[in-house]
């Protein structure tokens, strides 16, 4: 009888260890095929576009770069939409780069037609290549109004420095095996639109709020349940819906989670428009601390645009969703190294690594900026080099003495790779 039940038990051992090596030669196969495949393609559509550009419609088009494209695209090296490594985003999807989007016909984009890039835009599929962009790593905008997007087609065409034709090429994409399953899985392309796409009159207060905060800006792909389940069609279904608490990483690997935008006491509930014109606009909150990566100021809404996401923020049902805080960085005492204390106490790290190279390289800074008052100057309002710059205005925040510390760090960072 027990050697009957020693046989059994034997008989299901090599029963089970068949079954694991045969998931593991399907995992093996799977993932093989995955690796050879590759992102998967898709007819590319061939829509009509016609850009005519004028100073307005150019204008209009930086505006709108500075808030979607800038973050990625832009490379402080080369000072212009030239590309560069994304190394805040997970190295779950792999290693990925945003790619040069300046007027270069080789490097950049100088070679594609404005139908090419409305493609991209709208569908989240290159038009090079068939091939899907994941939605996480370059969004689709497929309610932005036809003037809108014809106004971004005519700012890249045009002859601004940002979009100036640059040979550099950031390093190649290479997409994980967890990205390349998940586009072919849930990251389907979006079709073009067959009808025209239009804006709500900007009198419509609420109305053009709501196309700013959900067809442009976006709002819901950070300020919601899970960071990258938006909906890019239907943004208000997007599970937790502006209530904020989707966790994502910083350039120097803190978790940080988003802000609940309802009028909660939990969320936005008592601040003012004004105090949201300053965070959005000028990139401080109502603690004058500068807001935290990855939000930047944007420098391209105009004061009629903050009210109106103001007011429509305000029509959101309150939800209470209590944010847990982002962890606080290990500060070192001034005492200790007075410039890496101040560029830590006011978050320049944020945005540019805690070693200067972050999404902003700051490590070449003072080969351009040679004096400490040059240095000091474009610190203070750094709008002056550029309006549209994501970068805030320092002048009255940080102290006039402290200064020289911070200038003295700065420049070490261009000749020390740890920042210490």
């Amino acid at each position: 009888m027990m050697a009957r039940q020693r046989k059994r038990r034997k008989g299901l051992l090599r029963l089970g260890l068949w079954a694991v090596g045969l998931v593991g030669v399907v995992l093996a196969v799977g993932a093989g095929a995955l690796s050879l495949l590759g992102m998967p393609t898709y007819e590319v559509p061939q829509p009509t576009v016609e850009v005519v550009a004028t100073p307005r419609s150019v204008a209009r088009g930086k505006r709108l770069v500075s808030m979607l494209c800038w973050r990625c695209h832009y490379d402080g090296a080369t000072r212009g939409l030239s590309g560069r490594a994304l190394t805040e985003i997970s190295t779950r999807l792999g290693k990925v780069s945003a790619p040069n989007i300046t007027r270069d016909p080789t490097a950049g984009i100088g070679g594609w037609s404005a139908a090419e890039v409305a493609v991209l835009l709208r569908t989240g599929i290159h038009p090079k290549t068939g091939r899907v962009v994941p939605p996480t790593v370059m969004p689709r905008w497929p309610g932005l109004a036809d003037d809108d997007l014809l106004a971004i087609l005519a700012y890249l065409q045009s002859d601004d420095p940002w979009v100036a034709p640059r040979s550099e090429e950031p390093p190649p994409t290479a997409y994980s095996l967890v990205a390349k399953y998940r586009a072919l899985v849930g990251w389907s392309p979006l079709p073009y639109p067959r009808a025209a796409v239009e804006a709500p009159d900007p009198g419509a207060l609420e109305a053009h709020g709501a196309y700013l905060v959900d067809r442009v800006l976006h709002c819901a792909a950070c300020h919601s349940a899970d960071w990258g389940e938006h909906d890019d069609q239907n943004p208000r279904n997007t599970p937790g819906y502006l209530a904020g608490g989707a966790a994502t990483s910083d350039i120097n690997g803190v978790v940080l989670r988003a802000t609940n935008l309802t009028p909660h006491a939990t969320g936005l509930g008592g601040w003012t428009s004004e105090q949201l014109r300053r965070a959005l606009v000028e990139g401080f909150g109502p603690d004058d601390k500068v807001l935290r990566w990855p939000m930047q100021r944007y420098a391209g809404l105009q004061d009629h645009d903050v009210e109106a996401i103001y007011a429509y923020l305000q029509t959101l049902p309150p939800v209470d969703n209590a944010v847990e805080p982002s962890p606080p960085y290990r500060m070192i005492g001034r005492k200790a190294d007075g410039g890496r204390h101040l560029y830590l106490y006011y978050g320049c790290h944020y945005c540019h690594g805690a070693s200067g190279q972050g999404m902003a390289d700051l490590r070449g800074a003072a080969a351009r900026l040679t004096t400490d008052a040059q240095l000091v100057a474009f610190l203070k309002d750094p709008a002056k080099d550029d309006p549209l710059t994501p970068m805030p205005a320092w002048d009255g925040v940080i102290a006039e003495d402290e200064y020289p510390e911070l200038c003295e760090y700065i420049r070490r960072l261009g000749k020390d790779d740890d920042g210490g």
